[in-house]
């Protein structure tokens, strides 16, 4: 044969039906402050409804060091929290979120109540709430802190496990919450950013 003929099936993706709920996304920036706690938490998110439903699409994690630090290995946690029934109110600020589209959408951020860490950081993370995090973290971002300054992002998908699988389905009181993992180094400057898209719907 003078070549391959490849008949593949045209497929068109579309959302996640949202009824008259919608799609949602946020981003939030923090610094890892100087003696970032254990297990501190820097961002997260309550599914506050009694019944519509948060399906996760989209979670990046992004750092860069700013600044001469001792070098060290350490990591930002993502786990899913259960029993999650107030978010922290110590140290907190709440990220404005947006409706990806302003007609037909209901308004930001629909039930998903969010929390970032202040962005100048704050060594002892954001306190006051009242969750159950998972035994384990479903995702972990790598930070390798040097003695000069990283610019260059590192960056991680969270969710890179949602094509073709299941993707994460927050009920009433359910979430997540972003961690630092162990004790930071004194001489550290890692700046933080999240990027999260969500829907909200009735039933999936």
């Amino acid at each position: 044969m003078s070549g391959t003929v490849f008949r593949g099936m045209h497929v068109h993706v579309k959302p996640i039906e949202y009824g008259v709920l919608g799609h949602y996304r946020v981003t939030h920036r923090c610094l890892l402050a100087t003696a970032q706690a254990a297990a501190s938490r820097v961002f997260e998110g309550r599914n506050t409804h009694a019944s519509n439903l948060i399906v996760a699409t989209r979670f990046m994690v992004r750092t860069a060091q700013s600044a001469a630090g001792t070098a060290q290995d350490n990591s930002l946690d993502v786990f899913r929290d259960t029993t999650f029934s107030a978010v922290d109110t110590t140290n907190t600020v709440t990220p404005t979120a947006i409706v990806k589209r302003t007609t037909g959408m209901a308004a930001a951020p629909g039930a998903l109540a969010l929390r970032g860490v202040t962005a100048t950081g704050v060594a002892a993370g954001m306190t006051g709430g009242t969750r159950t995090p998972d035994a384990s973290p479903f995702a972990q971002h790598p930070i390798s802190v040097q003695a000069a300054v990283q610019w260059p992002f590192n960056a991680s998908d969270m969710l890179d496990d949602v094509n073709g699988t299941h993707p994460f389905v927050w009920q009433n009181n359910e979430g997540f919450e972003v961690q630092n993992r162990v004790l930071n180094v004194t001489t550290y400057g890692v700046m933080a950013y999240f990027d999260v898209s969500w829907a909200e719907v009735t039933s999936f």
